[in-house]
């Protein structure tokens, strides 16, 4: 779902790209480490600084930036100008419009969380992902989201919510493997997972 008023603004000023540059990047990076050259796609990638440190930070050759609102897309498009190696685009992360097995990495910077049947974004990230692909991921959580003040001024899904473990899970079912993981609070958490190999590789 689209942010509303309130989560744009916060989203849209320095202090968010702040936070993405000095708090949040070198967290996921401790997790995951750097994907030199990869093929790497941002869900949510609202005005484009994630984009960015994806490929200054951790080394990505190719970058798309997605996101569900127009708005936010053009706004990344005038910021990062002319850099030839990031294209952002409007889509949905529930659909992505990707080929099977093309992306090496997966950043989320705080996104699925919006997305009503999350379960949905997930399966679909898989799709996209090639086998050794990393998750890079920092969520938001049902104690936060569902918390009775920041619902009354954040507006997101309510049923249906997760927390970090359940989120785990639901990759490790499709067989992603555990870096590590970080946790601010029971509503705010980091991880990096590794997409496994499929069977016949190896066992080759």
């Amino acid at each position: 779902m689209k942010l509303n008023f309130v989560e744009k603004a916060l989203v849209n000023n320095p202090f968010r790209a702040f936070a993405q540059r000095h708090f949040e990047t070198p967290r996921l990076m401790a997790l995951g480490g750097p994907c030199p050259g990869a093929t790497a796609l941002e869900i949510g990638g609202g005005q484009g600084e994630g984009a960015r440190l994806i490929k200054q930070r951790f080394g990505a050759g190719q970058v798309l930036s997605l996101d569900l609102d127009f708005e936010m897309v053009s706004r990344a498009r005038r910021r990062l100008g002319t850099e030839s190696d990031i294209q952002c685009v409007q889509g949905d992360c529930t659909a992505l419009p990707l080929a099977d097995h093309s992306v090496d990495a997966l950043f989320d910077f705080g996104v699925v969380h919006h997305v009503p049947q999350w379960q949905d974004a997930v399966r679909e990230l898989n799709r996209v992902a090639r086998p050794g692909a990393t998750l890079y991921a920092m969520e938001v959580y049902r104690s936060l989201i569902c918390h009775p003040l920041w619902k009354r001024v954040l507006e997101h899904p309510q049923e249906n919510r997760f927390d970090q473990r359940e989120f785990i899970a639901a990759w490790e079912a499709l067989g992603w493997t555990l870096l590590g993981e970080k946790h601010l609070s029971s509503g705010l958490g980091w991880l990096a997972m590794k997409k496994g190999q499929p069977e016949a590789a190896l066992q080759s």
